[in-house]
């Protein structure tokens, strides 16, 4: 999801908890104590950019729709004190976080290409193409997760023990 703001600017104090804040209340005001009760074990917030504004929120696959439907009503992030008006929008609906990231990747480079447009000196045009070039090599830059297939011990793995060695 990607979060914007009213003016337009970027706030760096966004953060899961934040986000995790005003979404739990958004479900509560928009589904009661019922559609909290179904969201609120399930209910994460895996991945914040606050510079970009993106986010990743992951929740039950019963009740995504629930999640979804209660972001269309926030008008206004709370941090620590003061609130901040805003607007929430899905950008991306995945069964699984790899899938997410993969559209993240896909949605920034967009984003990187738009701006490269608007680029108005050619400082501004050498550094968006050198992070586009960037981004190509590295195809999955964002790994949080351990996908590697973990070794399993077996027999002949296991050396022998001394006392068990016969002469």
């Amino acid at each position: 999801m990607e979060i914007s703001f009213a003016d337009g600017k970027i706030d760096e104090r966004i953060s899961s908890k934040s986000i995790y804040k005003t979404v739990k209340n958004a479900v509560t005001s928009a589904h009661g104590d019922y559609g909290m009760a179904c969201v609120d074990r399930s209910l994460r917030v895996k991945y914040v950019n606050p510079i970009t504004g993106v986010a990743f929120i992951a929740c039950g696959r019963d009740y995504y729709r629930m999640v979804w439907s209660a972001l269309t009503f926030i008008k206004a992030i709370t941090f620590e004190g003061p609130t901040r008006p805003c607007m929430f929008r899905v950008l991306h609906v995945g069964g699984t976080l790899l899938s997410c990231q993969k559209f993240l990747i896909h949605h920034n480079k967009e984003e990187l290409l738009k701006l490269l447009q608007q680029c108005k000196t050619p400082a501004e045009r050498k550094k968006i193409s050198r992070t586009i070039k960037k981004a190509e090599k590295n195809t999955f830059p964002l790994n949080p997760f351990n996908t590697k297939k973990q070794k399993t011990s077996s027999a002949a793995d296991i050396p022998p023990d001394e006392d068990s060695k016969s002469d």
